[in-house]
């Protein structure tokens, strides 16, 4: 959905009824392979190819201003400045949008202007989007199929990341000053304070997507730089997961036999592997009467159930920090069913793998490019987790980013449990249970489950009735699938009616048709 300021512009522009972007002319050597609107008659994105270097850019397009209009609005955005403090005043969005209107309203009558309505709508559009938004950056962060979005230096083509498009260069840059003005807004946005004093800042924008920040020449030396990974509003489920071929629906319904049995699962990879995202995907599968206590950097976990404390670090003066080992420690004493931790990276794997050897169920995501790199790392400072206590970990997701044609995916390469600890040459027992195939791009079943057999045995059944429950769960979310039920609150409503009565999940996930 829009921010509420856009809504109120395109409310305008209806009883105006002007339009203020025309077809723009493209070159020769340019071809438009892809382009949709992001607020309609406001911003338009061209994914555009040149047909001799074959280079892919992400084309920008806002309403053109002449240079005359280019002064009368800088007039009225430095008037209204003095006029307003808009954003320190007035909290509620609504208010501020009014309340900016009204005020120029009255600078208008004081100009003594006459302005004819497609003027006005390109006015207000620049007006709303420099005092309410993020600026030029608007259209970027606006646009839902952008991951990431990375700034260089002074004068250096924005690129992005385009979730259909992978990555390209935009026709958005910014001077040295202009830069350095987005960065501070961008650091006052999170929050957080960015100087010459202060050049690298980590941080959260207020709609969850992760920043980093440099500021001038000192530590980056083309100058003031920012990356963005953008925050998804809407999670990823396990049907999303079937939907872009992460994952099966074998594997998810093992994944959540295993989850709902309390057993442990990490999900490792190399950075922008999608960890977070398939982890929280998996999250959905916890048990509706369950308590979760979750424990991040910055939130990216996103859950639909009441019995669910997320925490979060808090950073400070030496003394008052709040670290990830810190949320932990407290997290044993809240007596959780399941722990999340988004991600491991120091002494906070320790105590991790004591809650594991406890009895607790634990997730968390992990850097690593496979297993033998994850055991390396737990076991070798600055982590020092014994062996002893890895074997603890029931299950790993070993993900990797893949790309054909241009176009990056996510899949899991390796799935494989952890079994035991050899008595005789101590090393941790391995057991690979499903393998993706790049070739096919599907994934292979290369060796049965000892997990499944172990939740057989807990459960006193028999371990056909097991997998006969992996095949009624794997039908289950095919079933959603095939429905295009992908909603998050949706789909964990259907997963928790399933837990109640598996009977009644089935009939209604029949009956529902959301279509394809």
């Amino acid at each position: 959905m829009l921010p509420e300021h856009y809504q109120t512009l395109l409310k305008i522009q209806e009883k105006i009824g002007k339009k203020v972007i025309d077809e723009v002319d493209l070159p020769e050597s340019v071809e438009i392979v892809d382009e949709y609107w992001i607020i309609p008659e406001f911003i338009k994105i061209q994914i555009r190819k040149n047909v001799e270097s074959l280079e892919t850019q992400y084309y920008v397009i806002e309403p053109p201003i002449a240079k005359n209009e280019l002064d009368l609005l800088n007039s009225l955005y430095e008037d209204l400045r003095r006029k307003l403090v808009v954003k320190e005043l007035i909290k509620d969005t609504e208010t501020m949008v009014m309340t900016l209107l009204e005020t120029l309203d009255v600078l208008i009558n004081e100009y003594g202007l006459r302005m004819d309505g497609g003027l006005m709508l390109k006015i207000l559009y620049y007006l709303f989007r420099d005092f309410f938004g993020f600026g030029p950056l608007d259209p970027l962060l606006l646009d839902k199929n952008i991951e990431d979005i990375s700034c260089d230096g002074y004068d250096i083509p924005i690129y992005v990341f385009h979730n259909r498009y992978g990555g390209m260069s935009t026709n958005v840059k910014f001077s040295e000053g202009e830069l350095d003005s987005i960065v501070l807004l961008l650091g006052q946005k999170a929050g957080k304070h960015v100087s010459y004093a202060n050049p690298i800042v980590d941080a959260t924008l207020p709609d969850g997507s992760r920043i980093q920040l440099t500021y001038g020449k000192e530590v980056t030396t083309r100058g003031s730089t920012f990356t963005i990974r953008k925050f998804r509003s809407e999670p990823f489920t396990p049907i999303d997961l079937i939907a872009t071929g992460t994952l099966n629906s074998t594997i998810l319904a093992y994944y959540w036999l295993l989850i709902e049995n309390k057993m442990s699962i990490m999900v490792i990879g190399e950075t922008a592997a999608g960890k977070t995202t398939t982890l929280n995907a998996l999250m959905m599968f916890i048990p509706p009467e369950a308590k979760v206590v979750s424990i991040e950097d910055t939130r990216e976990i996103q859950l639909f159930h009441e019995n669910w404390i997320p925490g979060v670090t808090r950073s400070g003066v030496e003394g008052q920090e709040i670290d990830m080992y810190d949320l932990l420690k407290a997290s044993l004493r809240q007596r959780p069913d399941y722990i999340i931790v988004g991600e491991v990276r120091g002494k906070e794997a320790l105590t991790l793998f004591q809650a594991m050897s406890t009895g607790h169920a634990s997730y968390a995501t992990f850097h690593a490019g496979d297993v033998n790199q994850l055991i390396y790392r737990l076991e070798n400072e600055p982590l020092s987790v014994p062996r002893v206590m890895i074997q603890f970990l029931d299950s790993i997701i070993v993900q990797t980013t893949w790309t054909r044609r241009g176009i990056r995916k996510r899949r899991a390469k390796e799935i494989v449990e952890i079994v035991g600890i050899d008595p005789n040459t101590k090393d941790l027992l391995i057991n690979p249970i499903f393998r993706w195939d790049p070739g096919s791009d599907s994934f292979i079943q290369v060796s049965d489950s000892n997990k499944l057999e172990k939740i057989a045995q807990y459960s006193g059944v028999d371990p056909s009735d097991v997998v006969d429950e992996l095949r009624n769960r794997r039908e289950f979310l095919e079933q959603l699938y095939r429905n295009g039920i992908k909603n998050y609150r949706e789909v964990t409503k259907h997963i928790h009616t399933y837990y109640r009565d598996p009977e009644l999940a089935i009939e209604m996930v029949r009956e529902a048709n959301h279509g394809p």
